[in-house]
């Protein structure tokens, strides 16, 4: 039987690719090829790959312990709740555990519900998310999301939840420019809940900095100290979506230090193992969960919630960033790849805005710089440029969307935090080869 007979879908990519192993931030094709993984795989391999200490860890905690109902704890467990309590903000210091992010929204959503119905108030039941944003693939996690072509076709069985428009100044929903606009993108939210009803709402779920939906989109700076407060002052529960952008990937622990802000719930995943196993988390204020606890509640685990291993993985994860400060390396080397990424294509014709911080960027490609006009869906341009960088050894995230009706072109580069110059240098020089490429074919 051929091997793309087992797959379940074989996709409209053609043959996939082969990959042998990987190594830091590279990967090894079955045919010899050397590709730099400028997109840390899906966002994900922050410390890079081929660690041996972690497969030892992995084959020590296996030997030690497989597995246990949920509710009992291992020790793996307990030293990764004791870290995760000095990485997240200030009181969020109650975890549960997941299989991965779509997951981990999933949980999250369910506890705002969970901890309205405690409190005795069932009918704040919506949750206000916002258009562009990817929340996860489950039907809930769809129903959040506000990424339009990953919700075609599932429309008809998800939830009717109220949307908002995203901050998003390179294309403002309400044609404004920022500083001289009314903060629209911040009322939103107050003109969502006049409309349904605070008393309606259980909670407002959004990405700090929108990913791959948008392709790196950061609000204005009193973006969300305002929603914050819009939340706070209605008694919305505001949940933070830092699936892609936590554990260290905009250069601070978690994207809503960038504001100071301190959400009711966290939503984390991918970082947290950095691949090498398969994890999620939400992690909660302590005043919450006490307050479902005094309720006498119960919230329901998944089969491989806290997986012993998983927990050993991530906490050494978690180590490996503080023992190498890749944070700060995040942090750092992420501005010296800004600024390339910037001299070397800013001024190419096909590129309209690049956008980031850390080891979190973006290039979102337009057929008019003057106009902002977006490349027609048909021209399937963003997967034409990663095929044009891939060619020449380099992988980029994709992003398509954000332009709405229009569509939408963007790639990201979210490369592991492992590397230094010559990999920046490569990136930049690379992604401008690429899109000339493109160029002669589009343009």
């Amino acid at each position: 039987m051929s091997h793309l007979q087992t797959l379940f879908m074989r996709g409209v990519s053609g043959e996939p690719l082969h990959i042998e192993r990987a190594e830091g931030a590279y990967l090894y094709t079955r045919d010899g090829k050397k590709i730099l993984d400028a997109a840390a795989g899906a966002v994900v391999v922050n410390i890079g790959q081929g660690r041996e200490e972690l497969a030892k860890l992995v084959a020590e905690e296996m030997a030690r312990l497989s597995y246990i109902v949920p509710v009992w704890v291992s020790p793996a467990r307990e030293r990764l709740v004791e870290r995760l309590s000095r990485w997240t903000p200030e009181g969020i210091n109650r975890f549960y555990f997941t299989s991965g992010g779509s997951e981990s929204v999933e949980a999250a959503i369910k506890f705002a519900v969970f901890y309205n119905t405690m409190r005795k108030r069932p009918k704040k039941k919506l949750i206000v998310s916002r258009w562009i944003s990817y929340h996860g693939n489950t039907i809930a996690a769809l129903s959040a999301g506000g990424n339009r072509g990953r919700r075609a076709d599932y429309e008809q069985v998800l939830i009717d939840w109220p949307k908002i428009d995203p901050s998003y100044c390179y294309r403002c929903p309400w044609g404004k420019t920022y500083p001289g606009c009314d903060l629209d993108c911040a009322s939103a939210l107050e003109s969502a809940i006049k409309a349904y009803g605070a008393e309606n709402i259980a909670a407002f779920v959004a990405e700090p900095i929108v990913g791959a939906s948008g392709g790196v989109i950061s609000p204005v700076k009193e973006y969300w100290p305002r929603i914050a407060e819009t939340c706070r002052r209605n008694d919305i529960l505001l949940i933070a979506d830092e699936v892609m952008t936590g554990f260290g990937r905009t250069g601070k622990k978690f994207a809503v230090e960038h504001w100071n802000i301190n959400p009711d719930l966290i939503i984390g995943g991918k970082g947290l193992t950095g691949g090498y196993l398969p994890m999620g988390m939400i992690g909660v204020q302590d005043r919450l969960v006490e307050e479902c606890e005094q309720a006498g509640g119960d919230f329901m685990f998944y089969t491989y919630s806290a997986l012993p291993a998983v927990c050993a993985v991530a906490d050494r994860v978690l180590e490996i960033m503080e023992r190498e400060k890749l944070v700060e390396r995040s942090a750092t080397v992420g501005a010296k790849l800004g600024t390339r990424l910037k001299e070397t294509i800013g001024n190419h014709p096909m590129v309209g805005d690049i956008r980031g911080i850390g080891m979190f960027w973006a290039v979102e490609m337009v057929r008019d710089r003057a106009t902002r006009d977006p490349f027609p869906k048909g021209t399937h341009l963003t997967n034409k440029v990663i095929g044009a960088a891939m060619r020449r050894g380099l992988f980029v995230y994709p992003s398509t969307g954000m332009a709405g009706d229009q569509g939408g072109d963007a790639v990201m580069i979210t490369p592991p935090f492992i590397i230094g110059d010559a990999e920046i240098e490569f990136i930049a020089t690379t992604l401008q080869a690429a899109l000339e490429d493109i160029r002669a074919v589009v343009m």
